[in-house]
């Protein structure tokens, strides 16, 4: 009787982790891409405001970490490289920016997520 309960019990254990497996490949699979809209953000209609608002009092001209966020060149060059996304989505191995504020709202940091993965238009 005991083989059978645990021949049992082990079989429900196998088939919970199974099916836990595929849902987790079925949710990475059908992750749905980030909506960009239509027009994509540009830097003048959208991007310029958000680092002048956020950005250019630390990066501006002499700025910190090497970027000066009044240069449109710079601008692009942080988000060629990973940076720009980087720090705003506060991701692991990036300093949080903007510094010494709350993270910026995630409309926001989907803004500049387009713009950079849309070209940098």
């Amino acid at each position: 009787m005991k083989k059978v309960t645990l021949t049992v019990l082990a079989a429900i254990m196998v088939l919970a982790a199974c099916n836990s497996a595929k849902k987790t490949t079925e949710t990475a699979a059908t992750k749905p891409k980030m909506d960009c809209g239509n027009p994509a953000p540009t830097y003048a209609g959208d991007i310029k405001g958000i680092i002048a608002a956020n950005c250019i009092g630390c990066h501006g001209e002499g700025g910190k970490g090497g970027y000066n966020f009044g240069s449109l060149d710079d601008v692009k060059r942080a988000g060629k490289n990973g940076d720009l996304v980087g720090v705003v989505k506060w991701s692991a191995g990036f300093a949080k920016m903007p510094a010494r504020t709350a993270q910026l709202d995630a409309q926001t940091i989907a803004k500049i997520e387009c713009w950079v993965s849309g070209g940098m238009n």
